[in-house]
């Protein structure tokens, strides 16, 4: 059978990341979201701490962003800034599982990492503005209030990582091979049209 490597950006809030591990589940593949993480704090000898903290987080440098521009992802870049290094033992990470064979990955830029790499299936997850307040207040235990500001804010921070990261939009659908909404007959339907999609 031949590799497949399916990544999924996602809304915050859209169930992307209970959707992947489903999807990775049915495929009897490895599923990787913080657990990259680990992957990349082994393989670089940066702390675990340190890579959380910022982890899918844009930099802040803005002379950096003038000087070196948007293409930060692209081998043989170098690190001058804390998020620069960050962003590049994370893609490390991306490329050293992938290395290892079939799997899914959350979010992280890994549609743009492994752009090249054949079999790759490009998913976004998204869902309809009120399923996604509902779905936050119910896992994080916030108000309505509170969850609009938590979505907000989350999908500004993965949209200004993404962009600032890779020559592309983060939610411009032309960027990716499926587009699925969770809110049109929920999660499991989600992740049953991308298995159906990665089948064909």
């Amino acid at each position: 059978m031949a590799e497949l490597y399916i990544t999924i950006g996602r809304q915050f809030g859209s169930g992307g990341r209970e959707i992947g591990k489903k999807v990775a589940e049915a495929l009897g593949i490895p599923y990787y979201d913080k657990e990259l993480l680990a992957v990349a704090a082994k393989e670089s000898g940066l702390s675990h701490e340190f890579l959380q903290s910022y982890d899918e987080k844009p930099t802040n440098s803005f002379l950096y962003s003038l000087v070196m521009g948007q293409h930060h992802l692209t081998p043989g870049m170098p690190g001058n800034t804390v998020e620069q290094m960050a962003a590049k033992a994370q893609r490390e990470a991306v490329l050293s599982v992938a290395e290892k064979g079939s799997c899914v990955i959350v979010g992280r830029c890994a549609d743009y990492i492994l752009r090249d790499k054949p079999g790759l299936v490009r998913v976004f997850v998204s869902a309809d503005w009120d399923a996604r307040v509902q779905r936050v207040c119910r896992r994080d235990g916030v108000t309505e209030k509170e969850a609009v500001e938590k979505i907000r804010k989350m999908d500004k921070t993965r949209a200004s990582y993404y962009n600032f990261h890779t020559d592309r939009k983060w939610d411009s659908a032309e960027n990716y091979d499926l587009c699925v909404s969770s809110s049109f007959h929920g999660p499991d339907r989600a992740v049953e049209v991308i298995l159906d999609f990665c089948k064909a």
